[in-house]
């Protein structure tokens, strides 16, 4: 996975937009948005620690072509795995039977 898309997962992962991330990261929103329009060539190391030292992952995560960190949970990344070799179909109705028991996990939290 390029940068992008692990911005992508992570920001999804964590309920952010461009602009929650800009301001959680004190990294401007141009700058965000700018790796969407024109692409991250010339990413600054020290905006790459602000994106690192919010989403709790090492600089090693960005540069590696994997979604997850070794020492990270292995069952998350066999779940990848197996979500990966799914048709389409099974990955929408997957994807509807996790947001529902994410939206049940909150309830539960909440009470």
């Amino acid at each position: 996975m390029d940068f992008l898309e692990k911005l992508n997962y992570l920001m999804e992962k964590n309920h952010l937009n461009k602009s929650t991330l800009s301001k959680a990261c004190n990294i401007p929103y141009t700058t965000i948005d700018g790796w969407y329009k024109k692409g991250y060539e010339g990413l600054k190391l020290t905006t790459l620690r602000k994106l690192a030292e919010y989403f709790g992952t090492s600089l090693d995560y960005w540069a590696s072509e994997e979604i997850f960190e070794e020492g990270n949970n292995p069952l998350d990344a066999q779940i990848l795995k197996l979500y990966s070799s799914l048709t389409d179909e099974n990955k929408k109705y997957l994807y509807g039977y996790i947001q529902r028991l994410f939206e049940e996990q909150q309830t539960t939290m909440q009470e």
